[in-house]
């Protein structure tokens, strides 16, 4: 009596026969079925093909009738594995089943694939049925994941301070290298391989990271920011996808931004330290010019009543004692003005307001225009000038302090020639301010014909009570140009220098013509 494993002989009855591949046309695999040919000696020589699937078919490129009857070395061109047909043989001898991974190539169809093949006995010892299963796509994903791990494994082992993770499709770990940190419970990257990461991941992490791997395979990507013991790091989870799109494995980078951080945080520290030495500093300022007034108005009103009530006492002598001491404490107070004009740009705030430099320099001229005469000066004004938002107030006192130096610095046996233009530039062009690509700049030039200034100079005038010559030779308190700079500063501007000895001086101060809805210190 036949068992119902096995496979029927050609005598069998055709209905049988019919049902039994039906069945197996239906199988999602290929179903080949061999039995041994053996010689005089019952040694096996071939095995011959006695059945076949649909499947099979489509998989071998041959139509059953080519396949039946034929043997498997009349079939096949080549195979990896020289133990292809011995392991069919020793299947068939021993009874064991067997299985594994074999490239086939078709001589007459020349098809050529990567198959898993299982060889399973049956029956009375002398038939075997190979199944096999197309597994050339997966085995081209596992070769391109291969080599996307090296490639990955190459780049964080020549990048400092950096690690790479790389999963696949089921988060299991295929490569790991680099720095890892101590997210993770083992960070000895050759341990982590053939692991799942989760696994890994601290306890308390782990669901956060379940989530970023979640959506990394649903093709969204993630870069944040985290710290764990003491180590804080720059994180990437994304996808890694095929050539057609799919996501195939799981890409985590992690860089190692620690140091960076401390760097960061300590500037920070400093730049708000000095910020509050600075605000003390103008505090002062404003108290301490406030403060300051009052004695010096009483010092010149006592003044007045000494040169009045008692004038011929004191003899002429006294009233110049007098009047010296009068001029000192105006001098006093025209400084502690300006130094509390200059305390008052960074003690308040104002939004900025549209500003025409053209009516700006017009009123200024007009101002201006008695010490104009009196030097005899020539003002040319060099229109158009630009609109730009800012403090008229403080733009007023900017371009006043460098018309009024502009006159003041000049020989006196020289006329004095101020010429005023402007022009559009690019914010890139700007120079000492980090501007972006598209901001838009008003370049404003004032050119006087003075002294000059020295270019190792350039930077010492713009100090608070930095004077380069004697009050006997020019006026002045030591802090116009320092509130000029300031108000540059306030509008995120920049302003240099050219100049050369006795030929003249141009200052260039560069202002931005684009607000950006940022309130202007005042």
């Amino acid at each position: 009596m036949q068992s119902s494993s096995d496979v029927p002989a050609p005598a069998a009855d055709s209905t049988v026969i019919s049902l039994m591949q039906a069945a197996l046309d239906q199988s999602a695999s290929g179903i080949i079925v061999c039995e041994a040919v053996r010689d005089n000696r019952r040694g096996i020589q071939a095995a011959r093909v006695v059945l076949v699937n649909r499947r099979a078919e489509q998989y071998l490129g041959l139509s059953r009738s080519e396949l039946i009857g034929q043997t498997g070395d009349s079939i096949l061109v080549t195979a990896t594995s020289s133990d292809l047909w011995p392991n069919v043989y020793k299947a068939i001898e021993t009874g064991e089943p067997n299985r594994y991974d074999v490239f086939l190539s078709i001589r007459r169809s020349e098809v050529a694939a990567w198959f898993d093949m299982c060889i399973e006995p049956v029956g009375d010892g002398e038939r075997v049925v190979v199944s096999l299963a197309d597994i050339t796509e997966i085995r081209n994903a596992k070769q391109a994941l291969m080599g996307e791990s090296i490639l990955f494994k190459a780049l964080s082992s020549t990048v400092p301070e950096m690690g790479v993770i790389v999963t696949d499709y089921f988060k299991k770990i295929l490569t790991a290298s680099g720095l890892l940190p101590d997210l993770l419970s083992n960070t000895n990257p050759d341990e982590l391989v053939g692991g799942l990461l989760e696994n890994f991941v601290l306890p308390e992490f782990r669901q956060d990271w379940r989530n970023y791997l979640g959506t990394a395979l649903r093709g969204e990507a993630h870069f944040f920011s985290d710290h764990w013991a003491g180590w804080r790091s720059e994180v990437y989870v994304g996808p890694v996808y095929n050539d057609v799109g799919a996501v195939v494995m799981i890409l985590v980078v992690f860089r190692n931004v620690t140091e960076q951080y401390r760097q960061q945080q300590a500037l920070i520290q400093s730049n708000m330290a000095l910020e509050q030495s600075n605000r003390s500093l103008e505090q002062f300022a404003y108290v301490a010019s406030h403060d300051l007034q009052e004695p010096l108005r009483k010092i010149k009103s006592f003044g007045d009543l000494l040169r009045t009530n008692y004038g011929d006492a004191i003899g002429e002598e006294g009233i110049g004692l007098i009047q010296r001491m009068q001029s000192a404490s105006e001098r006093m107070s025209t400084l502690i003005q300006s130094l509390l004009a200059y305390a008052r740009l960074s003690s308040e705030q104002r939004s900025p307001s549209v500003v025409h430099l053209e009516d700006l320099f017009n009123e200024l001229i007009s101002d201006l225009s008695v010490a104009i005469q009196e030097r005899n000066g020539v003002v040319r004004l060099k229109p158009p000038l630009p609109i730009i938002p800012g403090d008229e107030q403080q733009l007023r006192q900017l371009f006043q302090n460098l018309l009024t130096n502009a006159l003041k610095f000049v020989p006196s046996d020289r006329t004095p020639i101020i010429t005023i233009g402007a022009r559009v530039v690019e914010g890139p062009k700007v120079p000492h301010v980090a501007a972006a690509a598209d901001a838009i700049y008003a370049e404003v030039d004032i050119q006087d014909n003075g002294i000059g200034i020295d270019k190792e100079n350039y930077d010492k005038i713009f100090g608070l009570f930095n004077r380069l010559h004697g009050r006997k030779q020019y006026e002045g308190s030591g802090i116009g140009l320092a509130t000029t700079k300031k108000v540059v500063e306030n509008h995120k501007g920049a302003i240099t220098i050219d100049s050369q000895l006795d030929k003249g001086t141009t200052f260039h101060v560069y202002l931005p013509m684009k607000g950006e809805g940022d309130t202007i210190e005042a």
